[in-house]
C-alpha cells in the first residue's frame, strides 16, 4: 500500500472538513398480537430486532393484546409495552382492538415515525390506514407461509384484508414463498421486501466436545448415546407427536440416540391433553423420547445436541432452524416453506417429504454420521454470512430510513 506523497498530506492537513449531519435515531412502534410471557416465535423475533436496534441508538416500544390478567402497561427487556384490551365473544373481536389501538396511536403520534406489525394477518393490517392518518410510516412482515395471507381477497374479511395491505407502505417477506404470496394476492411489487428472520451469533455458538459433555451433566442428560432435539411449540401444526412416535416405534431408526423435546404447551391444547399423550409415551420409553418444559435457555440445550430435528407441516423461516445452525448442528426437517430454504440437502442438513418415515429415518442416519459435524461447520458459516441479526437489523434500518427519507 503507497503512502500519500508530502503535497496530498499539507492538502489534507489544511483542508477544512464538511461536517455531517448525524443520522436522526429511529422512534418504532411495534406491534404483536403475543408478546412474553405469552410465547411467540414472531414475537421472539420481534424483541431480537429491537435489542439490536437499541444497540444501534434507536428507540423501540410494543404495543400487544392483552391476555388474561397480565398488566396493561409492563416493561419487558427493558422495553415499554402497552396491552390492549380485543373484544370478548368470538367474532369480530377485532375491532375493539382496533378502536383502542387507533386511539393509542393517535394519542402517541408524535412520539414514533414508524408502527411495525410482526404479522400480517387481517388484524395487523390495520396498521397501514392507522400509520398514514396519523402520519407515520408503516411495515407489517409475513411469518408463517399459507397463513398469515391465506384468505386474502377470498371472502369479505379477505377483500377488506387486501385493501387494508394496500394501505401499508412495506410488506416484509421473510422467505420466497411469502414473497409471492405477498405478489399473487395483489400487493405492489415495490412493496415487497425480502428480509429473512436473523439470529444471535453470539448467543448461538458452537460447542467443543468437553463444553458438550459438561452441559448434559448440569441438563441431566445422557453422556452415552446421540441427542436428537426438537424444540418448539407442542401444538398439531409443529407435528411433535408423529415425530415422538416415530422415534420410539422404530427405535431412534438404529442411532440409538435420544430425542428431547422441548417447549411450551399449546394455547390449542388448554386441558394439556398432547402433553399427557407425550409424557406417556416418555414413560414407555425413556432412554429414546423425554420431554422438557419451555426453557429460555434453549442456547443451552442446542449446544448440548448432536442434530435438530423439526417436522413442522407449516413454517415462515423458522428461529430454531437458524439457532441450531448458528450452534454448528446438523438439521433434519420436514420439506416445507422455509426450512427448504435454510436447509440445503448434504450441505447444512436434510429434509424429507412430510409424513415419510423411511425418508426421516434416512436423514436422522446421515445427520448422525461422522459428516454431520461437516453439514454443522456448514450451517454455522450461513447464518454468520447471511443472517446475522447485525446485518438483518442494518436492512431494517435501510428499509425504515427509505421509508422516512432520511440518512441511515
Amino acid at each position: 500500500m503507497s503512502l500519500p506523497s508530502a503535497s496530498t498530506t499539507r492538502h489534507l492537513q489544511h483542508s477544512t472538513p464538511v461536517a455531517e449531519e448525524p443520522a436522526r435515531p429511529l422512534r418504532v412502534l411495534m406491534y404483536s398480537t403475543y408478546f412474553p410471557p405469552e410465547f411467540s416465535g414472531a414475537a421472539q423475533q420481534a424483541l431480537m430486532l429491537a435489542r439490536q436496534l437499541r444497540r444501534l441508538g434507536h428507540h423501540v416500544e410494543f404495543v400487544t393484546v392483552r391476555w388474561r390478567d397480565l398488566p396493561e402497561q409492563d416493561v419487558v427487556d427493558g422495553f415499554p409495552v402497552t396491552r390492549l384490551y380485543a373484544g370478548r365473544g368470538s367474532k369480530h373481536r377485532e375491532l375493539r382492538l382496533w378502536a383502542n389501538l387507533c386511539a393509542y396511536v393517535w394519542r402517541r403520534r408524535k412520539d414514533f415515525d414508524l408502527l411495525h406489525s410482526h404479522g400480517a394477518y387481517y388484524t395487523n393490517a390495520i396498521v397501514g390506514p392507522l400509520a398514514r392518518a396519523a402520519g407515520l410510516k408503516s411495515i407489517v412482515k409475513a411469518s408463517l407461509a399459507s397463513d398469515d395471507l391465506h384468505s386474502v381477497g377470498h371472502s369479505l374479511s379477505g377483500r377488506l384484508h387486501l385493501a387494508l395491505l394496500r394501505q401499508v407502505d412495506a410488506c416484509v417477506a421473510i422467505s420466497g414463498d411469502l414473497t409471492r404470496e405477498f405478489r399473487d394476492c395483489g400487493v405492489r411489487r415495490e412493496r415487497i421486501h425480502y428480509l429473512p428472520n436473523g439470529v444471535d451469533t453470539t448467543l448461538f455458538h458452537p460447542a467443543g466436545d468437553d463444553v458438550r459433555s459438561a452441559l448434559r451433566a448440569q441438563l441431566d442428560l445422557p453422556l452415552d448415546q446421540p441427542l436428537a432435539l426438537y424444540a418448539g411449540v407442542m401444538d398439531g401444526r409443529k407435528n411433535i407427536e408423529w415425530l415422538a412416535t416415530q422415534w420410539v416405534e422404530h427405535d431412534a431408526f438404529g442411532t440409538e440416540a435420544l430425542l428431547v423435546a422441548i417447549g411450551p404447551q399449546s394455547r390449542e391444547d388448554p386441558e394439556g391433553k398432547l402433553l399427557a399423550r407425550l409424557q406417556a409415551l416418555q414413560d414407555s420409553a425413556p432412554r429414546r423420547f423425554r420431554l422438557r418444559p419451555y426453557s429460555a435457555g434453549i442456547d443451552t440445550y442446542l449446544r448440548a445436541a448432536d442434530l435438530l430435528v423439526l417436522p413442522s407441516r407449516r413454517e415462515g423461516l423458522p428461529n430454531v432452524v437458524l439457532e441450531a445452525m448458528a450452534c454448528g448442528l446438523p438439521c433434519v426437517a420436514a420439506d416445507v416453506s422455509g426450512t427448504r430454504e435454510l436447509i440445503k440437502p448434504g450441505e447444512t442438513g436434510f429434509t424429507y417429504p412430510p409424513g415419510d418415515v423411511a425418508a426421516l429415518a434416512t436423514a436422522v442416519t446421515d445427520a448422525l454420521s461422522p459428516d454431520g459435524r461437516r453439514l454443522g461447520a456448514n450451517g454455522r458459516r450461513v447464518t454468520e454470512q447471511l443472517f446475522s441479526l447485525e446485518a438483518v437489523a442494518g436492512n431494517y434500518c435501510r428499509l425504515y430510513a427509505d421509508l422516512l427519507g432520511t440518512k441511515q
